[in-house]
């Protein structure tokens, strides 16, 4: 493998390139920590603006890992501060490298039903976010139709059934997904 050679540098984030002229956008803190969680029959989602694709985006709670935090508490703590939600019991889903063709950021995901109380958000500065429960089948459906397509979401998803937290009934009720055939 070829050295990456530093273009930019600022505030943990390294833009490098390789001997092609291929660009990367390289982490100091390349952890981040998502929770899936469902509150009833719906999922606490968010929906944020990302300039990077400038839209509106329907997304899971999370953020970064700080500094000797647990993955864990980090995943309790920005989905808390994202849509004032405290949960309990949490499952791990597993881990996502959700672009890993330009970046080395890694994402870790996990899974609850176990909400607990609400309160209001506790959003950093810059941040506007909406918090949204979308049904179940409904996450699917848009899922399918590829009107929900971030990856964190899409894969936490995947993981969630395939563990068996989604159960097939869901996936497959309401004409939303075919069903297995024999």
């Amino acid at each position: 493998m070829s050295e990456l050679i530093p273009l930019y540098r600022k505030n943990g984030k390294v833009i490098a390139e390789d001997h092609l002229g291929k660009h990367y956008i390289m982490n100091e803190n390349n952890l981040s920590a998502v929770m899936l969680a469902r509150h009833g029959d719906s999922f606490v989602l968010i929906r944020q603006y990302r300039r990077a694709v400038d839209e509106y985006v329907i997304q899971l709670p999370g953020g970064g890992v700080e500094e000797r935090e647990e993955l864990e508490d980090a995943a309790r703590r920005e989905f808390l501060e994202e849509t004032g939600f405290r949960c309990g019991e949490v499952h791990y889903l597993g881990r996502l490298i959700p672009a890993s063709w330009i970046s080395n950021e890694v994402t870790h995901v996990y899974y609850t039903e176990d909400i607990e109380s609400q309160r209001e958000q506790r959003l950093e500065e810059y941040e506007k976010i909406d918090v949204v429960l979308i049904p179940v089948n409904e996450t699917l459906q848009q899922i399918r139709k590829s009107k929900l397509n971030d990856s964190e979401l899409t894969f936490a998803i995947l993981q969630g059934i395939l563990q068996g937290f989604i159960s097939e009934g869901e996936a497959y009720a309401d004409g939303c997904c075919e069903g297995p055939t024999a």
